[in-house]
């Protein structure tokens, strides 16, 4: 048992130094943009989520408001509905699902690791 689990945690220390790696040479391929700085001083927002919103958001002045950026984003429910009834479904497949996971993993890191935001989604849930 003691060998396995010997095994197992060099395994993984090897990967986490593989991971590094790779995460370094992605952030000194890529152009940061001033948006990088800004997404990334966001808690739960690191550089490979922050990276992610950069390239898949592109220039946000395309969306005329910020309805449009967190639709597009998958960040709004598509229910239509008239008067209570629920007329048809909604397209929920539109937008770009990796900004939607990405803001997905933003939101479990803040809620794990700021204490303000961790009593909110308790407050709520």
């Amino acid at each position: 048992m003691y060998h396995s689990a010997h095994s197992n945690l060099t395994i993984l220390k090897t990967l986490d130094k593989q991971i590094a790696i790779i995460e370094q040479q992605t952030l000194e391929a890529v152009e940061l943009k001033d948006e990088f700085k800004l997404l990334t001083s966001v808690t739960g927002i690191g550089p490979i989520l922050g990276l992610t919103i950069m390239l898949e958001t592109g220039d946000i002045n395309r969306f005329e408001a910020v309805g449009n950026y967190a639709s597009y984003c998958r960040c709004v429910n598509s229910v239509r509905e008239s008067n209570g009834q629920k007329k048809g479904t909604g397209n929920r497949k539109a937008g770009n699902k990796y900004l939607s996971w990405a803001f997905s993993e933003a939101a479990h890191y803040l809620v794990r690791f700021d204490a303000k935001a961790k009593r909110f989604y308790e407050r709520k849930k």
